[in-house]
């Protein structure tokens, strides 16, 4: 049986470094193009398979999904892919991403296949965890509300989240039990919901932010959990680091780990993503992310 559902985004990513952004009515050049697998939902999905724990995924993708290796591929992967959504008359997701130096990143979303998530109910969930990633931020609340009670929510509303208004993020919020954001994204969220830790933590189990080089934090009722950033050999590309913190996170719980060694397993499953390009280029299997901790005494 499946252990975690991935509920969101399956896309195409084109990913770029760029020495820096260019101003508004300029340009500059990229040296070259590549696509990749990616979209939060997915690379969250394959992570957590990679680590040896049976996933599922619920996306909407395009005509061109089928013929663009994707499918193939997950199958392959044996992951779940019998929730997908296929639209006949739009594309699957793209995204292009653009990293400069200093790892700040700017996404250019197509959202393509993505706009029928409105038209769609949620199935039922058979897994121990739901997890909620980038994508319509209606579908998304209407399948923590249906999965709240019944199976653990988890929920990172990522880059998406100037989408979701001010009730809808607490609405969703009071329907989750493990909430993800990087340090931007926490900051936006406290000033729009005008939160601090303590609201946050009345309604969840547990609070996870994520600070890159700095590590991350796992906030609960009891006690703060600082977690250390596991080096990664060379850091290529930052693109998909939050995913697979969450897929490593997620993996160890239902492993039955505490929420320390959740948040170690995490921070070390990222630190092999960062040192290829692309979101599922160098995702680990479990033995690799156990023997790198190993490594750093952890």
């Amino acid at each position: 049986m499946e252990k975690i559902t991935c509920v969101g985004h399956t896309a195409l990513d084109y990913i770029f470094n760029v020495e820096k952004f260019p101003e508004p009515n300029t340009s500059i050049q990229i040296p070259s193009a590549r696509k990749y697998y990616g979209g939060a939902a997915a690379n969250t999905a394959v992570g957590i398979k990679k680590l040896g724990v049976n996933s599922e995924l619920l996306s909407c993708v395009g005509y061109d999904f089928k013929n663009s290796g994707y499918e193939r591929y997950l199958k392959n992967l044996d992951i779940n892919i019998s929730k997908l959504y296929y639209s006949e008359e739009e594309e699957t997701p793209k995204a292009w991403i653009f990293t400069d130096k200093d790892n700040n990143q700017i996404t250019f979303f197509l959202w393509g296949a993505a706009k029928h998530y409105k038209e769609l109910n949620p199935p039922n969930f058979n897994t121990e965890i739901v997890h909620i990633a980038t994508g319509d931020p209606e579908f998304n609340l209407k399948c923590a509300k249906k999965a709240y009670g019944n199976n653990l929510v988890s929920f990172d509303p990522g880059q998406d989240l100037p989408q979701y208004s001010k009730e809808m993020l607490l609405e969703i919020i009071e329907h989750t039990n493990f909430l993800f954001m990087n340090k931007h994204e926490f900051e936006r969220a406290s000033n729009l919901l005008n939160f601090e830790i303590d609201d946050y933590l009345e309604r969840v189990d547990a609070l996870i932010v994520t600070k890159g080089s700095k590590g991350s934090v796992i906030y609960t009722k009891d006690k703060k959990i600082e977690i250390p950033c596991i080096k990664a050999g060379k850091v290529i590309d930052p693109t998909g680091a939050g995913d697979s913190y969450r897929a490593g996170f997620l993996s160890a719980y239902v492993k039955g780990y505490d929420l320390e060694k959740c948040g170690l397993i995490g921070a070390a499953t990222a630190s092999f993503v960062v040192e290829a390009k692309g979101c599922q280029t160098n995702l680990p299997t479990w033995d690799k992310v156990v023997e790198r901790l190993e490594k750093h005494r952890i």
